[in-house]
Order: structure tokens, then C-alpha cells, then sequence
């Protein structure tokens, strides 16, 4: 909402930004707090919202927590899901 709404910068932690992130590698947490911690010393603070907003829509298109899109995902060469996955397969 700040962000949107005012211009201030945050990140919002949701189940998707979280899955994904630790998918990604960007966290091992999984508590919310600790994940946005951990994002916010990684990602630019003049993109953290757009950051939430780019990766909450990802996880509802493509990244699904039971069914991922693996081979519609332009990151699945840096998801530590899809390298596991492949690998077993």
C-alpha cells in the first residue's frame, strides 16, 4: 500500500514473493520477516515494490506452488526447484 499509495518503498512478503524466493535461492527462511530482510539486502530499495508486485503476479501465472509452469518460466535456469526437478527426472 505505501508504495503504491505514497511511493515508499517495501516489500511486501505474500506466500508467492516467499515460495519464490526460497525457490530461487534468495532465502532459506520462512518466516515473512526474515524473508523481507533477506530481500531487501539483495534487491535495490527503489525497486522493492515493483520487486513484490513483479514476483506475486509470477507466482500466480507461472511459478504455482503445486503445478510451476517450469517451461514457460524465463527463471528456471536460476530456480534451485526446476535444477532439483530436472535432475530427478
Amino acid at each position: 500500500m505505501l508504495g503504491n499509495a505514497f511511493g515508499i518503498p517495501g516489500i511486501t512478503v505474500d506466500t508467492h514473493v516467499g515460495r519464490i524466493s526460497r525457490r530461487l535461492g534468495l532465502t532459506r527462511n520462512d518466516d515473512p520477516v526474515k524473508v523481507e530482510f533477506d530481500l531487501m539486502e539483495l534487491i535495490p530499495r527503489k525497486d522493492w515494490t515493483h520487486f513484490s508486485h513483479a514476483t506475486i503476479l509470477h507466482g500466480r501465472q507461472i511459478c504455482d506452488a503445486r503445478k510451476p509452469k517450469c517451461d514457460l518460466c524465463d527463471l528456471a535456469k536460476h530456480c534451485d526447484y526446476f535444477v532439483d526437478a530436472s535432475a530427478s527426472a
